[in-house]
């Protein structure tokens, strides 16, 4: 999933992706998520996030506080002791293509 999200997003300063391919890559990753630990502080987030994709009307407001919560979220758990180096590293990654990503709303 993770290789699959960086792929997809590139480095966050383009919007190369369309609300239906957002909304599968997050149905992804709630059914990757559940039972990793740490994960349940993204959890939340990327279910809300795929409801609002889903509306007739999103708030892009709220889609950018969202999309910034994961990415503090996702750079926490980059540094988790369970986390492997080259993990940690896509991780981080994951996280500031999150945050780019987010100046698009």
């Amino acid at each position: 999933m993770l290789t699959d999200t960086l792929g997809l997003l590139g480095d966050g300063t383009t919007i190369n992706i369309t609300p239906d391919q957002g909304i599968l890559l997050l149905e992804g990753w709630l059914n990757a998520l559940p039972g990793d630990v740490g994960a349940e502080r993204v959890l939340a987030e990327v279910g809300t996030l795929r409801d609002l994709l889903k509306s007739d009307s999103p708030n892009v407001e709220q889609i950018r506080h969202l999309l910034l919560n994961m990415a503090r979220h996702t750079a926490t758990l980059a540094n988790e002791p369970t986390v492997d180096d080259p993990t940690s590293v896509q991780i981080k990654k994951l996280a500031d293509v999150l945050r780019t990503f987010s100046n698009h709303f």
